[in-house]
């Protein structure tokens, strides 16, 4: 295997290259496994990769996966996850079976991606609009029931920690919900004002627990609380909005 040209212009070290494209013509050439295609994806493939912190997300699409070769694949995956590289193991027929029930995943892949060996089997992956905006209702009108339990299971407490783990996820899911109206996918730094604009979702609210979560604090338990009702009206809301879309 060539080694992999377009990892210019990322922002992953040098060390972390050659762990890459060490791994890429590892698995290239063990015996018995046909590899189809492997791409670089996420915020490796962007501007937005911290290193130490982000992981460096590979997707291996493979003809055959059995034990067989998981097992000969196990050593070099373990020597590249001590550099950071999370490999994502699918088949060519898994992948273009699998676009109607993980939609949003596919999306975010396709959205900032390399080729690093083989076909582009990712970019030519269709995506059908109704399975993306029936996943879109799926983990919204999900967080919605997960925020009126907690609520009653935690009797009003940790709100400031749910909402922290919540709002990431939320914001992921509206930029697919903005891109059903018709636009593009929105980047992450406009989402709020896009929401707030193409879906009539409450900005402010959206960005005080983007902030909360920025912040890693925890507010007053009155604060919390009315923090906590107006954010989850958001989340109604937008599980409403979906639903309505056609």
């Amino acid at each position: 295997m060539n080694e992999p040209s377009d990892l210019s212009g990322t922002k992953l070290s040098e060390q972390e290259k050659d762990s890459l494209t060490a791994l890429c013509r590892t698995l290239s050439d063990i015996s018995d496994i046909d590899v189809k295609c492997i791409c670089l994806y996420g915020s490796a493939a962007r501007n937005d990769y911290r290193p130490g912190k982000s992981d460096i997300n590979i997707l291996v699409v493979l003809e055959r996966i059995d034990v067989p070769i998981l097992k000969k694949v196990l050593d070099p995956v373990l020597r590249g996850r001590r550099h950071g590289i999370a490999p994502f193991f699918i088949t060519e027929m898994n992948l273009r079976s699998s676009a109607d029930v993980f939609p949003v995943k596919f999306l975010a892949m396709q959205e900032s991606y390399r080729v690093l060996s083989g076909s582009d089997l990712l970019g030519n992956l269709k995506i059908g609009r109704e399975h993306l905006r029936l996943r879109c209702e799926q983990q919204i009108k999900n967080l919605l029931l997960r925020m009126r339990r907690h609520y009653i299971m935690a009797s009003g407490r940790a709100l400031t920690q749910m909402m922290s783990r919540a709002i990431g996820g939320l914001l992921e899911t509206l930029r697919v919900v903005v891109s059903l109206t018709g636009q593009d996918l929105p980047s992450r730094d406009e989402i709020v004002d896009v929401a707030a604009e193409k879906l009539d979702l409450d900005a402010g609210t959206l960005r005080d627990v983007s902030d909360l979560r920025d912040r890693d604090t925890s507010l007053p338990p009155k604060d919390a609380e009315e923090l906590y009702s107006r954010f989850m009206n958001v989340v109604d809301k937008a599980a409403q909005t979906v639903d309505q879309m056609t």
